[in-house]
Parts: C-alpha cells; sequence; structure tokens
C-alpha cells in the first residue's frame, strides 16, 4: 500500500501515479487493455480508448485513490476496487473536492473519469447513483459557465485577429510584437477552424498545415482525431499572407534553439504545450472582447454564427467541427433561433414603449 505519508500537505490534491496503486487496482486497470480477440469478445474495454482517454482516466481514479487512502479507507491491498466506491464514500470524496476550492467543471471532470473507469473495470455492477451524480455536475458545470455572453459571432473575431497582426509587426519591442503576431493569427485560424486543443496544438509544418496555390489547409489522420476521423479543411484566404509572414519571418525568430516542425512556438522557442496555448487564448480574447473565450468556445461561436447567418447550411457545422452526430448542429440550430426570438422580443418591447402615453403618478412599490 502506498505510504499515507506522501498524500498530506499539497500532495492532498494530487493524483496518485499508477506505481502506487494498490495491486488489485493496478491488476483491473491492466485486464482493461487485454487485447484478446473481438470476435469472441475477449478484447478489454480500454483497448481502443485513445491515449489522451486513458491519460484522463488514470488520472481520475488516481485522485480518488489519493482520497481512499489518505482517509484510511483502504482495507487491503486485494479489496475489489469498485467495492470501494460506495454512496458514502464518494459523498465524502465530493465534500473534499469542494472544500479544496475545486470549481464544477474539475469536479464533473474527476467524477465523470472516476465513473467511467469504474463501469469498465465492474460492468456488472450498478452504479446508476454514481451516474446520477455526474449528471447533477454535467449540469451545474453548464449553469455556471454561462456560455451565450461570452460568445462572439466568428467575423467579428476575425476582423479583429487581422487588424491586430497588422499592428503586431509595428511594435516597438520586437519579441512583444511576435509574441503579439502569433497569439492573434491563433485567434484567426480559431475562428475559421475551430480545431480542438490537442489538434492546434500538435499541427506541424507541411504535415498538418499545409500550402496549396490557392491557400493553406488543415488535415489531421484519422488516428489524431478524437473522433477517428479524417478531418481536412481549408483556411481563410485572408490569413494567407499572415501565415506566410509568420512561418517566413516571426516563427523563425521566436526559436532560438534546435528548429523543430511544430507551428506554434514559445518565447523560448520550444513548441507550445497544449496549456500554454489555453492561456495564450484566454488572456488575448480577455482583453479584446471582455471575456475570455477557451478552445471549446470557439466551436460554439462558430456553429452559433452558421445557424445565424446562414441557417439554409447548417448542415456544414457537424464536418466543420468534427461531429459524427448531427444532432450537435441541430442543437445549435435550436440556440440560434432561441437567439433570434430574443432580438425580436427586444425590438418589439423597445417599439411598444415608444407609443407609450406618459406615466401618471408615482408607481407603488
Amino acid at each position: 500500500m502506498a505510504d499515507k505519508k506522501i498524500l498530506y500537505g499539497d500532495l492532498l490534491r494530487r493524483c496518485l501515479p499508477l506505481a502506487l496503486w494498490p495491486a488489485a487496482d493496478r491488476t483491473a486497470w491492466d485486464s482493461l487493455f487485454v487485447e484478446g480477440d473481438i470476435l469472441d469478445g475477449t478484447v478489454g474495454p480500454g483497448a481502443f480508448w485513445k491515449p489522451t482517454t486513458q491519460i484522463n482516466y488514470r488520472q481520475s481514479y488516481g485522485r480518488w485513490l489519493t482520497f481512499v487512502i489518505g482517509q484510511g479507507l483502504l482495507a487491503n491491498n486485494q479489496e475489489a476496487p469498485w467495492k470501494r466506491v460506495t454512496p458514502e464514500r464518494v459523498a465524502a470524496y465530493l465534500a473534499q473536492l469542494v472544500e479544496q476550492d475545486m470549481s464544477s467543471w474539475t469536479i464533473w471532470g474527476r467524477m465523470a473519469g472516476l465513473l467511467c473507469l469504474i463501469e469498465a473495470m465492474a460492468p456488472k455492477e450498478d452504479f446508476g447513483w454514481l451516474r446520477r451524480i455526474v449528471r447533477y455536475y454535467e449540469r451545474q458545470t453548464v449553469d455556471r459557465r454561462k456560455k451565450a455572453p461570452r460568445l462572439q459571432p466568428s467575423h467579428i473575431m476575425l476582423d479583429w485577429a487581422l487588424r491586430h497582426i497588422e499592428n503586431a509587426q509595428h511594435r516597438a519591442v520586437q519579441h512583444v510584437g511576435d509574441r503579439a503576431y502569433r497569439n492573434a493569427l491563433i485567434i484567426g485560424l480559431l475562428s475559421c477552424c475551430p480545431v480542438r486543443l490537442a489538434n492546434l496544438t500538435m499541427i506541424e509544418i507541411d504535415r498538418h498545415l499545409v500550402r496549396l496555390s490557392t491557400g493553406y489547409v488543415l488535415r489531421f489522420a484519422p488516428n489524431e482525431t478524437k473522433t477517428g476521423h479524417l478531418f481536412s479543411a481549408p483556411l481563410s484566404r485572408e490569413l494567407t499572407a499572415p501565415l506566410d509572414q509568420y512561418i517566413s519571418v516571426v516563427r523563425p525568430r521566436l526559436l532560438k534553439g534546435p528548429s523543430h516542425a511544430r507551428l506554434w512556438v514559445s518565447e523560448r522557442g520550444t513548441p507550445m504545450s497544449g496549456r500554454t496555448i489555453h492561456e495564450a487564448v484566454t488572456v488575448t480574447t480577455e482583453v479584446a472582447f471582455g471575456r475570455s473565450i477557451n478552445l471549446h468556445l470557439f466551436r460554439d461561436c462558430a456553429a452559433t454564427f452558421v445557424a445565424l447567418e446562414d441557417p439554409e447550411h447548417i448542415g456544414i457545422v457537424s464536418p466543420l467541427l468534427g461531429h459524427v452526430d448531427p444532432r450537435a448542429a441541430e442543437r445549435h440550430y435550436i440556440e440560434a433561433n432561441q437567439i433570434v426570438a430574443g432580438r425580436r422580443l427586444r425590438s418589439s418591447v423597445a417599439q411598444a414603449r415608444k407609443i407609450l402615453p406618459p406615466s401618471k403618478g408615482k408607481i407603488n412599490k
């Protein structure tokens, strides 16, 4: 059993590494990835999980084990992992996460990861009560995020990006201008091609970003996308010249060491990590539009823009975002109709107020 001393202090917030998991838990984890034979059903449920999915589930379960061990709830190394997941213990676990001031989004992620992994380990057990908890925090996450006020029309964001790309070239301090140019270019790319963070991070020149005579195309192989489908989309022609300038002039200045193929380069000359890109995007958009726009919100912005401005072509949303289920596009169409209805209502109310007679007397409070 892992030494409880390693869990004290700040380490109480961390995810227990796989090497320190109890023997029964490591065995259960390994059984999820048995290759087996797909025809006779002996393939482990995790055999087809993407590496990012494996990492998310492993971290969520590791955080659960940190709680279990820290609370002295680990009876022995051979106890079946799913036997420890009880409503009482999960309630105490949730209380600890809340006490640590975790956001509803983070709590939802930890609980969803725990649910998915424990159901994979014990498919015959009933964890409906845990599924209800996950759904509750999912709703809380949506409510608290209040996405609508943060959405920006795609053409507005592209226009902002192009103007700031131009301004960045005239900054007095070159490295500040190069960083501003790069960040504005990322915003411009996302405004017309809102790819997921993992794909945005991995972009390599001449592999994912390909220069054609008509402009640039962004391509990802099936094994590089979340859905497992090929993704290929042309970028706005207005980004062609800025991308040419970035690749030939700005990017080489950002490189301070050995060259690499990754498109986005940090101030240290290394490939930008997903976290660094996320911070650059959220900070830049907060300054630009008054509210931060994360990577996933760019996808909502694009879908809502199409639904509002070009509803006859709402069908382009699913392939644009790499969705397999067209119901995702339908949801944005419904939301856009609600926005239009709200606009019309506000206009009608404003017009009606103009013809009201002057108010007589005071309103009773």
